[in-house]
């Protein structure tokens, strides 16, 4: 099919240099059905039709529209004329002074709208004149751009240069293996690969992070150690391995780490051995191939392609010889494969991809390139910036040789367990170990204790994480004790920290806060060998201010405490009066309940200093002064009369109390 008269007369120059308004609504057609029976004889029309198609909107195929009205059909320039690079989460457009590039074209038809890319072969006009950013895709077979990548990033970042240090000797920094990697064969696969076991010769390997959903995947056990480092039968792999030795092959390295060959799965010290080390095999490897797209390992990372250009448009130029410009879906992008997909879903991937230097996230239809100076997706669009860096991705393959400052460490750290408690676990005992490499890194740099989730010198902060709005009203406990009641670890679910204390807060706006508790004695019993790793029991003993406290369960949030959700606050009271909101941890909370001080914060503004105290709710669990936790509190003056106006535990004593 030949484009018609309107698509032929689009001129993708005038829109990149703005001699015709990209954002000028064009209308093509009167009807959706005029627009569906152009489609049959013009492809661009064809493939717009499509994709308004895959919408989850009825259209009325008679409905006449006017012109300029938005519920018309229009082409548009709406996708152009913006950076090549997306700031933040959406995309900014350009002033007039900067370069421009066209992305894409956009048609909107009544409730409808669909976009389609714009790309440029490498050696074009468009491309050479960076008027178009888009590129061809490749062949899945083709590994010129990943081998590129890499080595631009091996020549040029130093941010990415730099090794975690070794677990075992933290004060050198050196070369490092893991303790088994698969030797991944020739890339003629005249040889299968292997299970390579305690060489102690440093290689280069490249690590594998994927989804094990509930296929069955090939492990290795104390029953098939021996035959694995025989040989393991490429044909015996599911589809992600098989793929992850083909792409380990290609890319010019022999060595492979996958967590089910690497680490004897039903040997429990082997495994909390070699999951305590994360940091160090994550940190450490060349580059990670992430299967971003599959569910399972039975789905794969190298998915068919049709790179064949399908629709043409002219591109004229004065200087060389007119061109093309093509026409394709919208690919998905690296938010949709990588932030969105089902990797990203899965707790212990989270860590995976934070300590990675270097990742290649292997999309169902494109391959995208992270590192710790940028994005790249093979498309051609580029997300660039540091402004656009989430500010937990800084953690990832940190040296020593870094100069980090404590609260920034601490304050990335918050931010990961935020993400991280989003996330999904298939056994809820991985809790701690599917974030022990994090935890790792953060307790070298900073030379604090961990003590079950939280860290001994920030527990003003710590101590207070609370149920977050995102993930529904309430916590859920697991069926088995995983830590004590005052770690974000002892319940399942996506949490946040305090705001009002939290250094980032603070320093945005003009806060402090002060610390009330002293004497803290926190004891914590390891459930192995592994510092970061799972917790059989632990308690903390505090000397603060313990008042009881009335409450009242409410749907509706305090009017002054400021919520555009549904609350998940109660209302705290003391002798009748109302003093502050409570959020429980858990739903059915019921019985005698005491608030324990934690910190008071102010905030100073032009004309007044206004504070509120923060404590956590506690349950008690016998005699001696014995707690649980059951919530946090926030409790905002005024009290009542002067002597207790900004302190609601003004006539109780400091005591000593056990929190488990």
């Amino acid at each position: 099919m030949s484009l018609c008269r309107h698509c032929t007369a689009i001129d993708i120059t005038s829109l990149v240099w703005g001699t015709d308004d990209p954002y000028e609504r064009k209308t093509h057609h009167s009807t959706f059905r005029e627009l569906k029976q152009s489609a049959e004889s013009c492809p661009l029309y064809a493939l717009f039709v499509e994709e308004l198609e895959k919408l989850d909107y009825e259209y009325d195929y008679d409905r006449i529209s006017k012109a300029g009205d938005f519920e018309g059909i229009y082409y548009t320039g709406l996708h152009g004329l913006f950076y090549s690079g997306l700031h933040g989460n959406g995309i900014s457009r350009i002033e007039e002074t900067d370069p421009k590039f066209l992305l894409g074209l956009t048609m909107m038809c009544q409730g409808g709208m669909a976009t389609v890319d714009i790309y440029a072969n490498e050696d074009s006009v468009a491309a050479t004149a960076q008027d178009v950013c888009g590129r061809s895709i490749r062949l899945i077979e083709d590994f010129t751009l990943a081998r590129r990548w890499i080595q631009d990033c091996l020549d040029n970042h130093s941010r990415c240069a730099s090794r975690v240090l070794n677990s075992q000797n933290p004060s050198i920094k050196c070369d490092w293996i893991p303790r088994r990697v698969i030797d991944a064969g020739p890339i003629d696969g005249s040889r299968e690969p292997y299970l390579l076991c305690d060489s102690g010769i440093f290689r280069q390997y490249v690590t594998l992070s994927h989804c094990w959903g509930n296929a069955v995947t090939i492990q290795t056990t104390t029953e098939t150690l021996l035959a694995h480092k025989d040989q393991i039968p490429l044909d015996n792999l599911t589809k992600t391995f098989r793929d992850a030795v083909m792409i380990t092959r290609n890319l010019g390295f022999s060595y492979l780490w996958i967590d089910s060959l690497c680490i004897i799965q039903n040997d429990p010290k082997d495994w909390e051995t070699e999951s305590a080390r994360m940091a160090d095999i994550y940190g450490n490897s060349v580059v990670t191939i992430a299967a971003s797209s599959s569910e399972n390992s039975q789905v794969g990372c190298l998915f068919p392609r049709d790179v064949t250009p399908r629709i043409a448009l002219n591109y004229p130029s004065n200087t060389r010889p007119a061109g093309f410009v093509y026409v394709r879906r919208a690919l998905k992008s690296f938010k949709e494969t990588v932030d969105s997909g089902p990797l990203s879903r899965r707790g212990w991937v989270y860590q995976e991809r934070l300590l990675s230097r270097r990742i290649l996230h292997y999309g169902q239809d494109q391959l995208h390139w992270e590192c710790q100076e940028t994005w790249l997706s093979e498309d051609g669009h580029k997300r660039v910036g540091s402004d656009h860096y989430d500010k937990s991705s800084t953690i990832p393959a940190i040296s020593a040789s870094h100069q980090v400052e404590q609260t920034s460490l601490y304050i990335d750290w918050y931010e990961m367990v935020q993400n991280y408690t989003q996330r999904r676990l298939t056994k809820e005992s991985d809790k701690f170990p599917a974030l022990s490499g994090l935890a790792n890194v953060v307790a070298r740099l900073s030379g604090d204790r961990y003590v079950a989730g939280l860290w001994e010198r920030d527990l003003m902060v710590g101590l207070l994480w609370r149920a977050s709005y995102s993930e529904g009203p309430r916590l859920q406990r697991p069926t088995a004790y995983r830590a004590p009641s005052w770690s974000w670890a002892a319940l399942d679910g996506g949490i946040s920290f305090d705001s009002e204390v939290n250094y980032n807060h603070q320093r945005l706006l003009d806060y402090s806060a002060v610390f009330a508790l002293s004497d803290i004695k926190i004891v914590i019993q390891l459930a192995g060998f592994d510092p970061f790793g799972m917790v059989e029991s632990g308690n903390m003993t505090v000397t603060g201010r313990l008042k009881q406290v009335e409450y009242e369960i409410v749907s509706e949030s305090w009017e002054n405490y400021h919520s555009p959700m549904p609350s998940m606050n109660d209302h705290l009271y003391s002798d009748g009066e109302f003093i502050g909101t409570a959020r429980f941890d858990e739903a059915g909370t019921h019985g005698p309940l005491y608030c324990l001080e934690v910190c008071t914060s102010y905030r100073n503004d032009d004309k007044r200093t206004t504070s509120q105290q923060l404590g956590l709710i506690l349950k008690p669990i016998g005699a001696n002064e014995k707690y649980c936790r059951v919530g946090t509190a926030s409790l905002r003056p005024p009290f009542g009369p002067p002597a207790r106006y900004d302190d609601w535990f003004y006539d109780v004593s400091r005591r000593s109390i056990t929190i488990f």
